[in-house]
């Protein structure tokens, strides 16, 4: 992940140096996997957004233990190319100590970009408790937050009106903190 993380931020900072875009007024979004980067980015680069959105954002590769349908991405994430040949369903305690160090809740600390949530209730993916998980966590250090939880969404947030209601949101969010 820490290459992923520099790959953005070195593409940002030349898209900048070209004068395409004003370092004071980024916003970063993402969803899935873009909101596992998306939340790392915002806790490795602190200073470099005014505001983030995160579509069910994979905050916390521990607590997903058990509990989604991808396990074995886990270990892709933590491990790499050896993610494949450190699988199992019953992770040790060294596992899930790298699991966690991976996870963008690792950085929620040093985050101070206000951040909005689109959690789908349903999600067998990245399930719900990990976003809310970092949104609490936010919340807490006083960071501006807002969670949207979708009842009958699952990952994709794909119903008509719930992917209406995200992208609407994420414009007004957007334009709140960029204006």
């Amino acid at each position: 992940m820490p290459g992923d993380v520099n790959d953005v931020l070195v593409a940002i900072d030349h898209v900048i140096d070209l004068g395409l875009a004003s370092p004071s007024k980024l916003a970063v979004l993402g969803g899935s996997h873009g909101g596992f980067l998306t939340t790392h980015l915002i806790g490795q680069a602190q200073d470099k957004f005014v505001a983030a959105a995160a579509r069910n954002p994979a905050c916390n590769l521990a607590l997903m233990v058990g509990t989604t349908d991808i396990p074995d991405w886990r270990y892709a994430e933590a491990y790499g190319s050896e993610g494949q040949n450190s699988f199992t369903e019953a992770p040790t305690a060294e596992h899930l100590t790298l699991f966690q160090s991976k996870s963008p809740i690792a950085h929620v600390s040093k985050v101070k970009t206000p951040t909005l949530f689109l959690l789908g209730a349903q999600d067998l993916r990245v399930p719900v408790s990990t976003g809310l998980q970092y949104a609490r966590a936010l919340k807490e250090k006083g960071v501006p937050i807002k969670v949207i939880v979708f009842p009958n969404d699952n990952h994709a947030i794909e119903r008509l009106q719930s992917d209406f209601e995200s992208f609407l949101t994420i414009g007004v969010w957007f334009k709140k903190y960029l204006s």
